[in-house]
Protein backbone atom coordinates (compact mmCIF):
# COMPACT_ATOMS: atom_id res chain seq x y z
CA UNK A 1 0.00 0.00 0.00
CA UNK A 2 0.69 3.34 -0.99
CA UNK A 3 2.27 5.82 1.84
CA UNK A 4 -0.26 8.26 1.52
CA UNK A 5 -3.07 5.58 0.69
CA UNK A 6 -1.91 4.04 4.11
CA UNK A 7 -2.44 8.11 5.69
CA UNK A 8 -6.10 8.04 4.25
CA UNK A 9 -6.41 4.78 5.70
CA UNK A 10 -4.74 4.69 9.38
CA UNK A 11 -5.01 8.43 10.51
CA UNK A 12 -7.94 10.74 8.40
CA UNK A 13 -10.55 8.40 8.37
CA UNK A 14 -9.77 7.54 12.22
CA UNK A 15 -10.08 10.98 12.61
CA UNK A 16 -13.07 11.59 10.85
CA UNK A 17 -14.97 8.78 12.73
CA UNK A 18 -13.61 10.47 16.18
CA UNK A 19 -15.14 13.81 15.56
CA UNK A 20 -18.05 13.15 13.46
CA UNK A 21 -21.32 10.86 14.01
CA UNK A 22 -20.83 7.98 11.32
CA UNK A 23 -23.97 5.06 11.55
CA UNK A 24 -21.31 3.39 8.77
CA UNK A 25 -18.34 3.33 7.13
CA UNK A 26 -19.52 3.48 3.73
CA UNK A 27 -20.67 7.18 5.03
CA UNK A 28 -16.39 8.02 5.33
CA UNK A 29 -15.79 10.16 2.63
CA UNK A 30 -13.20 9.46 0.61
CA UNK A 31 -11.16 10.40 -2.41
CA UNK A 32 -13.18 9.05 -5.83
CA UNK A 33 -10.50 9.90 -8.91
CA UNK A 34 -8.66 12.90 -10.12
CA UNK A 35 -9.21 14.01 -13.82
CA UNK A 36 -6.36 15.63 -15.56
CA UNK A 37 -6.59 17.82 -18.73
CA UNK A 38 -3.96 19.62 -21.03
CA UNK A 39 -4.92 20.82 -23.80
CA UNK A 40 -3.34 21.55 -27.21
CA UNK A 41 -2.29 25.00 -28.32
CA UNK A 42 -3.33 24.29 -31.69
CA UNK A 43 -4.85 21.62 -34.10
CA UNK A 44 -2.11 19.68 -35.02
CA UNK A 45 -1.27 16.56 -34.43
CA UNK A 46 2.10 16.92 -33.08
CA UNK A 47 0.59 18.78 -30.28
CA UNK A 48 -1.78 16.40 -29.59
CA UNK A 49 1.27 13.71 -29.29
CA UNK A 50 2.85 16.49 -26.87
CA UNK A 51 -0.39 16.42 -24.45
CA UNK A 52 -0.14 13.21 -25.01
CA UNK A 53 3.17 12.50 -23.87
CA UNK A 54 3.25 14.96 -21.40
CA UNK A 55 0.52 12.87 -19.25
CA UNK A 56 1.86 9.73 -19.68
CA UNK A 57 5.53 10.83 -18.04
CA UNK A 58 3.34 12.87 -15.85
CA UNK A 59 1.20 9.97 -14.55
CA UNK A 60 2.16 6.90 -15.70
CA UNK A 61 -1.07 6.02 -17.32
CA UNK A 62 -2.11 6.19 -20.96
CA UNK A 63 -4.26 9.62 -21.49
CA UNK A 64 -6.52 9.67 -24.57
CA UNK A 65 -7.10 12.37 -26.74
CA UNK A 66 -10.78 14.57 -26.63
CA UNK A 67 -11.53 15.88 -29.84
CA UNK A 68 -14.11 18.61 -31.40
CA UNK A 69 -15.61 17.83 -34.44
CA UNK A 70 -16.54 20.51 -36.59
CA UNK A 71 -19.11 20.71 -39.72
CA UNK A 72 -17.29 22.05 -42.93
CA UNK A 73 -19.84 23.57 -45.39
CA UNK A 74 -18.58 23.04 -48.48
CA UNK A 75 -18.22 19.47 -48.10
CA UNK A 76 -20.99 18.89 -45.73
CA UNK A 77 -18.71 16.46 -43.41
CA UNK A 78 -17.53 16.64 -40.33
CA UNK A 79 -13.82 16.60 -39.40
CA UNK A 80 -12.51 16.21 -35.84
CA UNK A 81 -9.72 17.88 -34.67
CA UNK A 82 -7.97 17.30 -31.33
CA UNK A 83 -8.38 19.70 -28.77
CA UNK A 84 -6.72 18.18 -25.62
CA UNK A 85 -5.56 14.60 -23.50
CA UNK A 86 -7.20 13.53 -20.59
CA UNK A 87 -6.43 10.46 -17.92
CA UNK A 88 -8.58 9.57 -15.14
CA UNK A 89 -6.85 8.56 -12.06
CA UNK A 90 -8.50 6.14 -9.22
CA UNK A 91 -7.24 4.08 -6.50
CA UNK A 92 -2.87 3.82 -5.73
CA UNK A 93 -2.26 5.63 -8.89
CA UNK A 94 -4.53 8.10 -7.61
CA UNK A 95 -2.71 8.14 -3.86
CA UNK A 96 0.63 7.69 -6.05
CA UNK A 97 0.20 11.57 -7.91
CA UNK A 98 -1.28 13.21 -5.16
CA UNK A 99 1.73 12.21 -3.43
CA UNK A 100 4.11 13.29 -5.85
CA UNK A 101 1.80 16.64 -6.61
CA UNK A 102 1.76 17.97 -2.52
CA UNK A 103 5.69 17.11 -1.81
CA UNK A 104 7.54 17.55 -5.31
CA UNK A 105 5.28 19.85 -7.32
CA UNK A 106 3.49 22.01 -4.85
CA UNK A 107 6.97 23.24 -3.57
CA UNK A 108 8.76 24.24 -6.80
CA UNK A 109 6.04 26.41 -7.81
CA UNK A 110 7.13 29.93 -6.91
CA UNK A 111 5.11 32.18 -4.87
CA UNK A 112 2.80 29.13 -3.69
CA UNK A 113 0.04 31.33 -1.26
CA UNK A 114 -2.03 27.66 -1.36
CA UNK A 115 -4.99 26.55 -2.87
CA UNK A 116 -8.22 28.41 -2.45
CA UNK A 117 -11.25 27.26 -0.39
CA UNK A 118 -13.27 25.11 -2.65
CA UNK A 119 -16.67 26.54 -4.04
CA UNK A 120 -18.62 22.93 -4.80
CA UNK A 121 -19.23 20.34 -1.88
CA UNK A 122 -17.65 16.88 -3.90
CA UNK A 123 -14.83 18.60 -6.43
CA UNK A 124 -12.01 20.82 -6.69
CA UNK A 125 -10.94 22.57 -9.54
CA UNK A 126 -7.32 23.84 -9.95
CA UNK A 127 -5.02 25.14 -12.70
CA UNK A 128 -1.48 24.58 -12.75
CA UNK A 129 0.09 26.81 -15.08
CA UNK A 130 3.45 25.83 -15.41
CA UNK A 131 3.79 22.13 -16.35
CA UNK A 132 7.39 22.38 -15.70
CA UNK A 133 6.95 21.91 -11.97
CA UNK A 134 6.79 18.24 -12.48
CA UNK A 135 10.86 17.38 -12.60
CA UNK A 136 10.36 14.74 -15.65
CA UNK A 137 9.65 17.17 -18.11
CA UNK A 138 12.37 19.69 -17.44
CA UNK A 139 14.90 17.58 -19.77
CA UNK A 140 12.47 17.43 -22.39
CA UNK A 141 11.66 21.02 -22.55
CA UNK A 142 11.83 21.66 -26.23
CA UNK A 143 9.22 19.28 -27.19
CA UNK A 144 6.90 20.59 -24.08
CA UNK A 145 7.06 24.57 -24.27
CA UNK A 146 4.04 25.25 -25.88
CA UNK A 147 2.39 23.31 -23.64
CA UNK A 148 -0.44 25.76 -21.71
CA UNK A 149 -1.59 25.02 -17.49
CA UNK A 150 -2.25 21.62 -16.52
CA UNK A 151 -5.76 21.26 -15.15
CA UNK A 152 -7.10 19.42 -12.46
CA UNK A 153 -10.15 18.30 -10.98
CA UNK A 154 -10.83 16.35 -7.39
CA UNK A 155 -13.89 14.28 -7.01
CA UNK A 156 -14.10 13.72 -3.67
CA UNK A 157 -17.18 11.58 -1.99
CA UNK A 158 -18.59 13.96 0.51
CA UNK A 159 -22.03 15.22 1.68
CA UNK A 160 -21.74 18.27 3.05
CA UNK A 161 -18.20 21.18 2.16
CA UNK A 162 -17.06 20.56 5.50
CA UNK A 163 -16.51 17.12 5.44
CA UNK A 164 -14.31 18.24 2.00
CA UNK A 165 -12.47 20.34 4.03
CA UNK A 166 -11.85 17.71 6.79
CA UNK A 167 -10.89 15.41 4.11
CA UNK A 168 -8.67 17.94 2.03
CA UNK A 169 -7.11 19.00 5.53
CA UNK A 170 -6.14 15.71 6.62
CA UNK A 171 -4.64 14.77 3.49
CA UNK A 172 -2.68 17.81 4.03
CA UNK A 173 -4.06 19.74 0.64
CA UNK A 174 -2.97 23.50 0.97
CA UNK A 175 -6.89 25.05 1.52
CA UNK A 176 -6.54 28.75 2.35
CA UNK A 177 -9.15 31.07 3.32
Amino acid sequence: MHLYKNHYFNVVQRDFILCSNIATPSMLPTLEKICLYLETPGVNNSSAVSSLCALKIITGQIPYVSSEKIKVKRHKKSKSHPVGCKVTLRGLQLYKFLFKFMFNVLPRIRQFEGLKLPLHRSVYCFVLKDIFAFEELIPLFPYFETLTGLKCQVFFGTNTKEDMLFLGNGLQLCFVP
